[in-house]
């Protein structure tokens, strides 16, 4: 009997033993994970874990885009932004403000008609009626798309 004591002591002192390692083990592995993890940011946003992509290609330079200093053939003015100029018939560039005056000017306009950009390089003379709708009189085309591709080869070129 005393044997059989000296083994179960034995055998329950073990499984202390494997207890005590098993919950020192299970400290020492939230503690290294605790250490492991980053801290927490000052930020509302959620944490990404997509990191992103490098590529080991150079990144290609941005291209400059330099307004080219032209000048309007009506006004005989610099043209600051060319986006907003439109191409005169005979070759150059034009306010766009310009080419609304001009047209006013050529077609005669009466109180009641104003002269409208109606797209695409196209112009038309309206006439706006008491109850708010309007009628086309007469379409002007003062840019080919012809000239506008050129134009956007033009400023194209210009980029740096």
């Amino acid at each position: 009997m005393e044997v059989e004591k000296k083994v179960a002591e034995s055998k329950n002192q073990n499984r202390q033993k494997n207890r005590k390692e098993k919950r020192n083990r299970s400290k020492k592995m939230k503690t290294i994970a605790k250490e492991a993890e980053p801290k927490p940011k000052n930020t509302l946003l959620p944490e990404q874990n997509k990191k992103p992509y490098h590529s080991n290609l150079p990144q290609l330079p941005v291209k400059r885009v330099v307004e080219p200093q032209e000048v309007c053939k009506l006004c005989n003015e610099v043209i600051d932004v060319i986006a907003s100029a439109l191409t005169h018939p005979d070759g150059g560039y034009c306010h766009f403000d310009c080419v609304l005056k001009k047209i006013a000017e050529d077609e005669h306009v009466t109180q009641a008609q104003k002269v409208s950009y109606i797209g695409r390089g196209t112009f038309a003379v309206i006439e706006q009626h008491e109850d708010g709708t309007f009628t086309i009189i007469k379409r002007i085309v003062w840019e080919s798309g012809e000239a506008f591709d050129a134009m956007k080869k033009y400023v194209e070129a210009k980029k740096q």
